[in-house]
């Protein structure tokens, strides 16, 4: 009898940790945000920061953009990417661009 309530402990621990893996797999699934690249006030360290206004919809949610977009600042473009979070900011991974 020990030996079964051992393996039914050792069962019942494995599928508490694989059912609390799932979400830390799980990703974020890719965004569309349509607005005006604007030039943001730069990091500490000098690094230029872009932001985007989200204006295809309602939310006007804004985004910063990781990288160089000094191209298209002042331009209304598409940007596609996986939103993420940093110290309370919004960012936005980009995969890709559409004028």
């Amino acid at each position: 009898m020990t030996k079964t309530r051992m393996m039914l402990a050792l069962v019942t621990i494995l599928a508490v940790m694989v059912a609390s893996a799932v979400p830390a797999f799980a990703q974020a699934a890719e965004i569309a945000v349509t607005g005006v690249v604007e030039d943001e006030p730069d990091n500490a360290d000098g690094t230029p920061i872009y932001g985007i206004q989200d204006d295809s919809n309602l939310s006007g949610k804004g985004y910063l953009l990781e990288g160089d977009y000094s191209a298209y600042v002042g331009q209304r473009i598409t940007v596609y990417g996986i939103p993420q979070t940093d110290a309370g900011h919004r960012i936005l991974d980009v995969t890709r661009i559409e004028p």
